[in-house]
């Protein structure tokens, strides 16, 4: 009899679509964190269903070859990682399987049939990341613990950039009575340029404000936050970052990948895939415009659509520091713009997809299959509505070439670029 809180020997078979190893106890499947394939555990059952169980490794029986010691010292308590005890190259080709054994699950593609490349890894495994959201209680300063709402302390991340580090041990001196509820720091890796923002309704302490200034050079620009508006309190506001020779402007609610060379790797395929005989292009899920106006080439006519208001206003005023004139943005929902263009029989050579992590709505992926665009690429931060909706789309156009870029080393996450092609009659 199979029973929570008691402890049983395991054998990891495979890892699931977000690293958790799985085993097999009588056909039962167990859920099991920081488990690889290979592994003889001790595991303690914490959580018991009808159709499956959650684990914890008490002890190891056997390790995995691929198992290595985290660097991390707040690893197996914060929330922010969950592939460091992996080697890196095996963390790829996880990576790689599960896309793989995603596109046959919900595409019902065969991976062999198909160009799909391996992984591109990234050059810096650590201290990747550009963007970093610090939470601050009873003047601790840290991540949740995953799916927690209980703080870990820490002193040093090592996926995020140094410059955070250096700002991070400036501002623990002054969290008491600062009344700070989170701290979010963005950064221009090419730009040297550093954004620090104060989620507070109180002002904020000028000691902390100076000594921010005097300690890192590259700082740019201070807001505080209090019920979604910003107020700026030093310096410039926005910062900026450069993307294959574009410049960008970055403010307090703008979205930007959080990994700038994997990303930009990304934007240059994408520009390849782009011909001269592409001339209409429509770029969805557009956020601040970045993708159309790598792409903005004077002879083409792009039209940019997202449905958030801020997202839109920052793209036109990257529009106009790119000198993009050929390119219009609208706010508006991607559901709600469609039909639209369909009514005006628009011939479309290249429709762009990058979705929010739940994919493309019903409605949306349907009239998409009825435009008819010669080509659409897709980027995509889930690789299970992506396959869900290539299952759509598979009807009228073949996939040629899928591309896996690891954005977000150390973590189960992946960013995939698909190149479709209408199918010839």
């Amino acid at each position: 009899m199979f029973e929570e809180g008691k402890k049983y020997k395991l054998s990891i078979i495979r890892q699931e679509t977000t690293g958790n190893g799985v085993a097999k106890y009588n056909k039962f499947p167990v859920f099991i964190p920081y488990g690889l394939p290979g592994e003889l555990v001790e595991v303690k059952i914490n959580k018991l269903k009808k159709n499956y169980a959650n684990g914890e490794i008490i002890k190891h029986i056997t390790n995995s070859k691929d198992r290595v010691k985290p660097p991390c010292p707040y690893y197996y308590q914060c929330g922010g990682c969950d592939l460091m005890h992996q080697d890196y190259n095996a963390s790829l080709e996880f990576k790689k399987k599960n896309l793989i054994e995603l596109l046959y699950k919900f595409a019902k593609v065969n991976s062999n049939l198909i160009k799909l490349n391996s992984v591109v890894k990234a050059e810096d495994n650590f201290y990747y990341r550009n963007k970093v959201t610090f939470h601050v209680e009873n003047n601790k300063i840290g991540f949740y613990k995953e799916d927690t709402n209980e703080l870990v302390e820490i002193n040093e991340c090592i996926i995020i950039n140094p410059i955070f580090n250096i700002a991070l041990k400036v501002i623990k001196k002054y969290l008491k009575d600062s009344n700070i509820k989170t701290v979010v720091m963005k950064y221009g890796e090419y730009t040297k340029e550093l954004m620090v923002i104060f989620e507070t309704d109180k002002d904020l302490n000028l000691k902390l404000i100076e000594d921010l200034k005097s300690k890192i050079k590259v700082l740019k620009s201070i807001y505080t936050s209090n019920k979604n508006k910003h107020k700026l309190i030093y310096g410039s506001e926005y910062i900026t970052e450069k993307l294959l020779d574009k410049t960008f402007r970055i403010t307090p609610k703008s979205f930007f990948q959080v990994n700038t060379k994997q990303i930009e790797k990304l934007f240059s395929n994408i520009q390849k895939y782009i011909t001269d005989n592409d001339i209409n292009i429509l770029d969805l899920y557009c956020g601040t415009g970045v993708i159309s106006i790598l792409i903005g080439d004077k002879s083409r006519k792009i039209l940019g659509v997202d449905i958030v208001k801020e997202a839109i206003d920052a793209a036109n005023i990257n529009k106009e520091i790119n000198d993009c004139n050929n390119i219009e943005f609208i706010s508006s929902n991607v559901k709600n713009v469609l039909p639209v263009i369909k009514k005006a029989n628009k011939n479309l050579d290249v429709i762009i997809l990058d979705p929010p992590r739940s994919g493309i709505d019903k409605d949306s992926i349907e009239i998409i299959n009825e435009l008819l665009p010669k080509k659409i690429i897709y980027v995509s931060c889930n690789p299970v509505t992506l396959t869900r909706d290539l299952n759509i789309l598979k009807a009228n156009y073949d996939i040629k070439e899928i591309t896996p870029y690891d954005l977000f080393p150390m973590t189960h996450h992946v960013e995939t670029l698909t190149l479709l092609q209408i199918k010839e009659n």
